[in-house]
């Protein structure tokens, strides 16, 4: 089905979206050119104004939702985060996933024969010796600002991508865009200040958002899957020190290629029932409705799969 909201074009809905997330950029960019010399002064990064940024994904979802579908749109949106009613091993994926690959990157580096040392846990850099004791409450943050931005990205933005553009399109402009979003983010943190690093971080993400899209379509279009996987990446981060060779991002693109080959119907099929239930229309359409326009939606259906292909 097409997603549609009172008339407003899909893309349209999109674009506004986009657009709104770019609010975080008023508070991350002063900290960019603050890092680079280039200001004077810069909001701090221990700032609440600054964790706030994280969230503006989730606020112009809800702000979009409101506006064109009301409460029941908004129930909808929101509703997602409580359907955990999924299969265990979604679980297991959201969780693991992400020190499965560090594990196993390490181990392919130490195979190739790259010797390094391993810096100490970021966490404890960060807070010294309460590292052991703050490491349940650093998790446990993760999971308000993996919610802030995953009700945006794939509860508002993936499920109108998937219905306009189809999975593969849609994931790839979804995480260019994901990508692009962090990049004053990351100046003002002062990591990546390169084109090679921050074009390595951005592609990073690019291949995160197929495993996103992956978890997210296999669980029956549920968020709770979904914010978990983001805050394990995040406490990732917290708890692993980084790697210095790019194997991390290779074994990721390389899962992300088999990860198609061997979900193709996932990929370049048709919208799932999961998609066309978190469509914008959904919570608007009658059956009565349904049944008027069933031609429309297979050729609709049809149009996407020929222009999935041609991809």
């Amino acid at each position: 089905m097409e997603p549609d909201t009172k008339g407003t074009k899909p893309g349209v809905q999109l674009v506004l979206f986009f657009v709104l997330t770019l609010v975080a950029w008023t508070i991350w960019i002063p900290q960019a050119r603050y890092r680079l010399g280039l200001a004077e002064s810069a909001v701090s990064l221990s700032s609440p104004a600054n964790a706030l940024t994280v969230w503006s994904p989730g606020l112009a979802a809800v702000l979009l939702t409101i506006l064109s579908l009301r409460g029941r749109g908004l129930s909808a949106l929101l509703g997602r985060l409580g359907r955990w009613r999924v299969g265990w091993q979604w679980y297991v994926v959201a969780v693991l996933f992400e020190p499965a690959r560090w594990c196993l990157s390490l181990g392919v580096d130490r195979v190739l024969g790259r010797s390094y040392e391993l810096g100490p846990m970021p966490l404890r850099v960060i807070l010294g010796s309460a590292a052991a004791y703050m490491i349940p409450v650093a998790v446990v943050f993760t999971l308000p600002n993996a919610v802030g931005e995953e009700i945006g990205w794939r509860g508002f933005a993936l499920p109108r991508l998937l219905a306009w553009r189809g999975a593969l399109l849609g994931t790839l402009v979804l995480g260019l865009f994901w990508g692009l979003w962090h990049v004053p983010a990351w100046i003002g943190q002062g990591l990546s200040l390169g084109f090679g690093p921050m074009a390595a971080r951005v592609l990073g993400l690019v291949a995160t958002a197929f495993v996103f899209t992956w978890i997210y379509r296999s669980s029956g279009g549920s968020l709770v899957p979904v914010v978990l996987y983001h805050a394990s990446i995040a406490s990732k981060n917290y708890l692993f020190p980084g790697l210095p060779t790019l194997t991390d991002d290779v074994v990721m693109w390389v899962f992300v290629v088999l990860l198609i080959a061997a979900t193709r119907s996932l990929w370049f099929g048709g919208a799932s029932r999961a998609d066309e239930a978190s469509a914008p229309q959904a919570a608007q359409l009658t059956s009565a409705a349904s049944v008027q326009a069933p031609s429309r939606c297979l050729q609709v259906k049809s149009t996407r799969h020929v222009g999935i292909d041609r991809s």
